[in-house]
């Protein structure tokens, strides 16, 4: 499955809905429109669709979409892509959306860095938590130079680890998940975190307290890690502080440090949108306050609004559906069941 290739007309049509943002919630969307029939394009800034799941954690198992009783990020990407795949969408990637404009006939202009101009019926934001950058420890000074060798901000792939000494900072469910999924690859796994007792998920913790017990992971508590020592451009230890002020040498090969990101809307939030959280108000049919302009998944928000994939796509289903009023206005719009569309589509292409 190829997610970083370009179905990209050239952005001269206009579609029935633009999506900003290729994450689930995105490609979601995209089916949606296929299932109503209406046309759209994704614009994605980043060089393949997935989002955070594709970029960030691809490896990482997700156990609450409905469905997939366990599914790895990147997998449940590739199933999102193979129902909007069939109705051929069209992505633009590496494009990050600078502005919007309103036009007299109630479409909307859609305008990138870049330069690119993108015209649409109606617009639907599906961004998550717009621009992400991985958290840091700044007592560590410059290193960028180490960063995605030694240093890592999130498992992409975990080959990066194989046999090798891995430190995990942080007590966070990311943290807590990769100390548990590397013990069967990594070489040996400790986990530092600053506080005295963990953030994540109580059944990862516990999991990662029996691991402990067992012997197969050191985990320091009220610790951080003050510096690190490298060798020709290869880390080969971590010093450890304690908040007593007691310090302890580890060796280390690799350094995972999960303690969240940063995000920032951008040029989103100069859109004179209302927010709240940094996200985006919408009432019960996802509309923001600007009419044919909608909004889905983490980068909306409403009363009771749970930030989850699960939501986001149920958000996603809501957008669309309620975007082909401004889309078609006047027309009667018929809801048929997913079973009945697809049986006839299957039929006529027999």
């Amino acid at each position: 499955m190829t997610l970083n290739k370009v179905y990209y007309s050239g952005g001269e049509e206009i579609r029935d809905l633009t999506i900003v943002g290729g994450g689930p919630t995105g490609i979601f969307a995209a089916f949606q429109c296929g299932m109503n029939n209406i046309t759209c394009r994704i614009i994605e800034s980043m060089p393949q669709l997935g989002g955070q799941l594709a970029a960030l954690y691809p490896e990482k198992h997700i156990y609450d979409v409905a469905g997939f009783p366990e599914v790895p990020a990147a997998g449940l990407v590739d199933s999102l892509w193979k129902q909007a795949e069939r109705y051929h969408p069209e992505i633009v990637l590496g494009e990050a959306v600078r502005r919007y404009r309103k036009l007299s006939d109630g479409s909307f202009e859609t305008t990138t860095t870049s330069g690119n101009v993108f015209l649409s019926r109606a617009l639907l934001l599906a961004a998550g938590l717009g621009a992400f950058t991985p958290r840091k420890l700044p007592q560590l000074g410059s290193v960028d130079h180490l960063e995605g060798k030694s240093i890592f901000y999130a498992v992409r792939n975990i080959s990066d680890f194989a046999g090798k000494k891995v430190v995990i900072v942080g007590g966070g469910d990311s943290a807590l998940d990769w100390t548990v999924g590397l013990l069967k690859s990594a070489g040996q796994v400790t986990l530092v975190h600053r506080m005295h007792e963990f953030q994540g998920h109580g059944k990862t913790a516990r999991e990662v307290d029996e691991a402990r017990e067992q012997g197969a992971i050191g985990v320091y508590m009220d610790t951080e890690v003050s510096s690190i020592e490298e060798v020709e451009g290869e880390l080969k230890k971590v010093t450890l502080t304690r908040k007593n002020g007691a310090s302890v040498e580890i060796a280390a090969d690799r350094l995972l440090i999960l303690i969240g990101f940063r995000s920032n809307l951008g040029p989103l939030a100069e859109w004179d949108l209302e927010l709240v959280d940094n996200a985006l108000v919408v009432d019960s049919h996802m509309k923001t306050s600007v009419d044919g302009l909608y909004a889905a998944g983490d980068i909306a928000w409403y009363p009771g609004k749970l930030k989850i994939i699960q939501t986001g796509l149920s958000d996603a289903a809501m957008a669309v559906r309620h975007s082909l009023t401004y889309i078609r206005p006047g027309e009667k719009i018929r809801h048929t069941f997913s079973s009945v569309k697809m049986g006839k589509q299957k039929k006529n292409e027999q």
